[in-house]
């Protein structure tokens, strides 16, 4: 149902990697070579095949194929461009999936794919004909790639969806702009909000790295603090809402979190660190299996879902709750059709820059066509402005729960039992001493123990 046109540049990218060749990837495509700039795919209605309808959407996507890109001794490539190739491939086969879709319900797209890796002159070869014609821009992936290409996307005006999280100086260019990978800052107010709802009067402590995630953590603590300020009616509840307490490690450490854990009270945990803190996060694992005699509930950056290290049943034990986003809808049947399009072409199911790029991409063509009845394959983009209103970003996440061994929403997990505080003995059965801001906890132990506030 549609014409497919490669050049033979990408004809060589298509013999790297093998079974994953374009020519006939599916029944009924065409394939020739036309040009030497870029790869054109057409996906238009049955009646139009040879001339795109005058209503196409014309689609200019950079991805890192990095065509030009010299092998190493032995005729291997460098892993970067080997993984980047995987991404962009990824990249595309979702965007196809999303046209022929759009196609389906009679919006004929193009698809004008270019390589974003420069050249060994260090020019990324992008015509300025390409970027005349098209209607938006999906990309560039890479950091810098995007701040080369994008002068020019903004002498034009053209809408610029972007698939990578990129600076601020990339994204607050115009209303033109739109970020569509899920806005962490959003993520962290989101589960500051949840657990200030939920945990207001538990013992909250938030683990400070002040690495590269640190304006989440400030956003955590700041978003959390406002919500329980808005309890506080009267001087009392200043005591029973506390402030969020903080600890302040790094990196690679937890700092004293031990000394801000206790047995007495639910201690909810909460790191707004990624990747870039894997370090502190294996010494939060073992530092809280260490304080087994305390109730833990953990809550975490999404990326802590992809470290190995962190264990299944201590993630279940813990109740380890996480924002995620470009999850697919699997429960939900009228997405099988286009799922199964995808693991047709390419063999698998989608991961998540594909499921991106496909969502992206009906994205656009739903604001450009609202009454098309497409899908998304994850929870359809929220977009909602920047604080400086100058461009758009997208806002949707899912809360996540770990449980049974999966990831679940939050509204499919069992609830979380109230906590009971208990005395503990040595192993000489003695009672082992309890705070005297616990006491009031334990009459028969300490009748004569008064109420203090939990926490200053």
């Amino acid at each position: 149902m549609g014409m497919i046109s490669n050049t033979a540049r990408f004809a060589a990218l298509a013999i790297l990697f093998g079974a994953m060749a374009w020519a006939g990837v599916r029944e009924g495509l065409k394939a020739s070579i036309t040009s030497d700039d870029a790869v054109q795919i057409d996906v238009v209605g049955p009646d139009s095949i040879e001339a795109p309808m005058p209503d196409t959407l014309k689609v200019l996507v950079m991805l890192p194929f990095g065509l030009n890109v010299d092998t190493l001794p032995g005729g291997f490539l460098p892993r970067k461009t080997k993984r980047l190739r995987e991404i962009a491939l990824e990249s595309l086969h979702g965007l196809e999936c999303a046209a022929e879709a759009l196609a389906f319900y009679g919006i004929p797209v193009t698809l004008n794919v270019v390589d974003e890796v420069p050249d060994s002159s260090g020019r990324v070869v992008l015509a300025q004909r390409d970027l005349v014609q098209s209607d938006v821009v999906f990309g560039p992936l890479m950091r810098e790639n995007v701040a080369v290409v994008l002068p020019r996307i903004d002498r034009l005006r053209k809408e610029h969806v972007l698939l990578t999280e990129q600076p601020y100086r990339h994204l607050e260019r115009g209303m033109h702009v739109r970020q569509a990978v899920s806005s962490e800052l959003e993520a962290a107010g989101v589960l500051a909000s949840m657990v200030a709802a939920k945990h207001d009067t538990d013992n909250v402590v938030l683990v400070v790295t002040g690495g590269s995630d640190a304006a989440l953590e400030k956003h955590f603590q700041a978003t959390f603090d406002a919500a329980q300020r808005a309890k506080w009616f009267t001087a009392e509840d200043s005591a029973r809402h506390a402030l969020l307490d903080t600890v302040h490690g790094s990196t690679r450490s937890v700092g004293a979190l031990a000394m801000h854990l206790t047995p007495y009270e639910r201690n909810v945990v909460v790191g707004m660190a990624g990747r870039n803190s894997r370090s502190m996060w294996a010494a939060l694992q073992t530092e809280l299996q260490m304080n087994d005699s305390s109730d833990v509930l953990l809550y975490a950056h999404s990326e802590l879902a992809e470290m190995p290290f962190v264990e299944g049943a201590l993630m279940e034990a813990w109740k380890l709750t996480l924002p995620q986003t470009n999850q697919v809808l699997w429960q939900d049947s009228t997405r099988w059709e286009g799922l199964s399009a995808y693991r047709n072409l390419t063999g698998l199911y989608p991961d998540k820059y594909a499921t991106l790029a496909h969502d992206a991409l009906i994205d656009f063509g739903r604001r450009m066509h609202p009454w098309a009845p497409t899908t998304t394959w994850a929870r359809a983009f929220e977009w909602a402005p920047s604080p400086d209103s100058a461009s758009w970003h997208n806002t949707a996440w899912d809360v996540m729960r770990f449980e049974a061994l999966a990831w679940k929403p939050l509204d499919s997990c069992a609830a979380i039992l109230p906590f009971v505080p208990r005395l503990f003995y040595t192993e000489e059965d003695s009672l082992i001493p309890v705070p005297d801001r616990y006491q009031y906890l334990f009459p028969e132990a300490y009748p004569d123990a008064i109420k203090t506030a939990p926490r200053p």
